[in-house]
């Protein structure tokens, strides 16, 4: 089977409609977002009710999805997110919030006698996501696995994308579709399943980012929060 994987779309609905074109032009078996749908960007509600209404993207929740249903009186006064966090959940329809709230923490296939393992990104024994580690090396992706079970594991949250291959098993984080690190760029993946071998493409998607962008500013600058 051929997957299409897209994760950290934060928010980016321009990036997601310009990738997704792409996609459908490859005709996938399956679509599956990694998690970040909303966050950061915005356009959160309007990226949210693409997804939904296309109905064909299996998604898992990740953290900003998981904070547009948190009473964020729960999170410490000095997070400098909360902000960010608050504007996500008025903006928001009660739609858009169902949809998240529902989401699963992970997706298993089995795929030609493969494991294939979809989450956001690795857990500790607490069910909070692993301390982010950029660019991990092979040691590295070693201890934020360690424990679970799988031949492929797709998974987001670190933007920059890490491809690593140890033994048999890969490890595969195609980068951020939405997430605007890069001028005019998402990214997203592409992994094919045979009886006779897996293979995985990562692909850059080139897209004018300039409202998305400008608009996210604009946010930004209204709610007081510094762009890094």
């Amino acid at each position: 089977m051929r997957y299409a994987v897209i994760t950290d779309v934060h928010s980016n609905i321009f990036a997601l409609k310009a990738a997704l074109k792409e996609i459908d032009e490859l005709k996938p078996d399956k679509i599956i977002c990694l998690g970040d749908i909303v966050g950061n960007g915005a356009y959160p509600d309007e990226t949210v009710q693409y997804i939904r209404r296309r109905g064909d993207i299996l998604c898992v929740k990740g953290n900003h999805d998981m904070f547009a249903t948190l009473d964020l009186a729960k999170l410490p006064p000095c997070d400098t997110r909360i902000k960010m966090f608050a504007w996500q959940q008025r903006v928001l329809t009660a739609s858009a919030k169902a949809f998240l709230e529902a989401l699963p923490d992970v997706l298993t296939f089995e795929d030609c006698g493969k494991k294939i393992v979809a989450f956001h990104y690795p857990k500790n024994q607490r069910n909070r996501f692993k301390d982010l580690i950029y660019l991990p090396t092979k040691e590295q992706v070693e201890w934020l696995f360690k424990g679970l079970e799988g031949d492929v594991f797709l998974f987001g949250h670190e933007h920059t994308g890490s491809l690593t291959e140890i033994g048999d098993r890969l490890f595969l984080n195609f980068g951020t579709l939405g997430n605007m690190l890069e001028k005019d760029c998402a990214r997203y993946g592409i992994l094919d399943v045979t009886p006779e071998k897996v293979t995985y493409k990562s692909i850059t998607c080139n897209y004018d980012d300039t409202i998305p962008r400008k608009r996210m500013e604009e946010i930004y600058s209204l709610l007081g929060i510094e762009i890094k």
